[in-house]
């Protein structure tokens, strides 16, 4: 913890420093004059102090404030009658202003403490430290009391334990509820309808809570019924938040002081009554922080969510451009070689026919195009496969032809191994896509002029697989457990994406597509899918 205290700290507004001033000597005295006669034993040590409460928040909205708290007390002193000796009552008003501004300047610049913005680990911060700094404070008090000669050893513990009961009891119900009714006032919540059912809750809490109060000041036989105030504090608190237990909480105090009033409880009671009223403080503001903390905790969770699925949206839509480049790449060189040719043989006016021909297949190529380009949207962005009955050897037949070209161009060889017929129902598009996805990686992967590809069609009882196999290189071990993650690839300018589309139309079609080396070298995959 880091205290700073600057060398000056001049207010931003005068006009408002003026009134919390004003206003800060107005609600000061009015206080001592509620809660003079809980005086102990006539001096200036009251049993509740909402007067020294007000002043350390003051002096937390800024420590400029301090002189000001000092004239306070000295002439609420002196206005009381607690005034005997002039000397007396100047040094223990300065070390009592002293004292609220050490505990003000650690609540505001050493945890960062704000009224008007209290979290819920302020709360922790300010119910942890007031009853510690309202005990120094006491002892330094009643000592400087002591050393003038105003207060006899005697009467030191009762009056120190007074002091010290009646400033945490102030501060702890105080400061927190005047934090709420900051945040009330700026929320403005009157301006909507609040539900039925929480104002009858409300209602019911508070009296209960003024019967429970009444009946256990009556007499000490009856002090054991305040522990029934716990119950309804801690449902509002559950229920509404720290700010609600606050708020609750100061109506209890005030239900509390008229109740000890009226039923004229001693002193030594009183004390007894503002303990157990400090308890309750700590407890149902201990649970309306945590209940805040949670739901903070739960809005931040559902905001990363939000942030979640939009950033999820981006890389699907991502994934989407990317797949559609691979895929559509194939019969995008298939319909730039096809129009190139096309040109030549029209250019030299050699075979007309051959030309046309060549512009056919381009033509083919491009409807073949869209249709990959309709179908990868819906199967990335929906999950979608079109069914269609089909027999996959006349498929698997159709792409070995649409590579044939490709290998030998590399000197590669291309056998196909058939087995007969494999009716099934799937998505024709997808499949072509999948295993010619297969095919070219294979071609890609064999070295040139010796390198070979074996593509069979296995047919089983139930079940029908493709096989992909070729005599390259192999994949390493560091990159086979991760072969069919999104984006990894090998290639230089591969985008990665072949395989993991492969096997999701494997799996969307209720089959697989799993890799396996072959001895000496090379890959094997195997795309499998149901019969029809």
């Amino acid at each position: 913890m880091t205290l700073a205290l600057p060398l000056a700290s001049p207010p931003q507004s005068s006009r408002r420093h003026l009134t919390l001033g004003v206003v800060y000597l107005a609600t000061y005295f009015a206080l001592n004059a509620l809660t003079d006669h809980h005086s102990l034993a006539g001096s200036a040590v009251t049993l509740w102090s909402p007067d020294n409460a007000l002043s350390v928040m003051l002096i937390m909205e800024s420590w400029t404030f301090a002189p000001l708290v000092w004239l306070a007390q000295i002439g609420a002193d002196f206005l009381f009658g607690h005034a005997q000796n002039g000397l007396a009552v100047l040094c223990a008003e300065t070390t009592l202003a002293a004292s609220y501004l050490v505990l003000a300047l650690v609540l505001r610049r050493g945890f960062g403490v704000q009224v008007a913005q209290m979290r819920p680990q302020d709360l922790v911060a300010v119910m942890s430290l007031t009853p510690i700094g309202a005990a120094a404070t006491g002892l330094i008090y009643c000592g400087a009391l002591w050393a003038v000669g105003e207060l006899r050893g005697s009467a030191f513990l009762p009056t120190f334990a007074g002091f010290w009961i009646g400033d945490a009891a102030a501060m702890g119900v105080l400061i927190p509820a005047t934090g709420a009714l900051m945040r009330l006032f700026a929320a403005k919540p009157w301006r909507g309808r609040p539900a039925f059912a929480d104002v009858s809750f409300i209602a019911i809490a508070l009296v209960f809570l003024t019967t429970v109060i009444f009946l256990s000041a009556a007499n000490l036989s009856t002090r054991f019924l305040f522990n029934l105030a716990f119950l309804p504090i801690l449902l509002v608190g559950l229920k509404f938040g720290r700010d609600a237990g606050a708020l609750t909480l100061l109506f209890v105090q005030m239900a509390l002081l008229v109740a000890l009033d009226y039923h004229h409880t001693p002193d030594s009671d009183y004390i007894a009554y503002q303990v157990l009223m400090f308890v309750l403080s700590v407890s149902g503001l201990a649970l309306g922080a945590t209940v805040d903390e949670w739901q903070e905790t739960a809005a931040q969770l559902r905001r990363r969510q939000v942030e979640l699925a939009k950033v999820s949206e981006r890389a699907t839509n991502g994934m989407i451009a990317a797949a559609m480049s691979h895929e559509i790449s194939q019969p995008l060189a298939s319909i730039s070689a096809y129009v190139v040719s096309a040109r030549r043989l029209l250019e030299t006016q050699t075979s007309p026919d051959r030309a046309l021909t060549a512009l056919r297949r381009a033509e083919s190529e491009a409807g073949r195009a869209r249709e990959i380009v309709e179908r990868l949207r819906d199967f990335v962005a929906k999950g979608d496969v079109a069914r269609e009955p089909l027999d996959l050897d006349e498929l698997v037949t159709r792409v070995v032809a649409m590579q044939t070209d490709a290998a030998r161009e590399r000197g590669v060889v291309l056998v196909y191994e058939a087995s007969g017929s494999a009716p099934l129902r799937g998505d024709r598009v997808a499949l072509e896509q999948a295993i010619g996805n297969l095919i070219v990686n294979a071609i890609e992967a064999v070295p040139e002029r010796t390198g070979r590809v074996r593509v069979q069609l296995a047919r089983g009882a139930d079940r029908i697989s493709v096989r992909v196999e070729d005599n390259g290189p192999g994949v390493a071990p560091d990159i086979a457990d991760r072969l069919f993650d999104p984006f990894e690839t090998t290639k230089p300018r591969g985008m990665g994406l072949g395989l993991p589309l492969a096997r999701e139309v494997a799996v969307r079609h209720g089959g697989g597509l799993a890799f396996s080396p072959v001895t000496p070298h090379g890959a094997c995959f195997t795309l499998e899918t149901p019969l029809a």
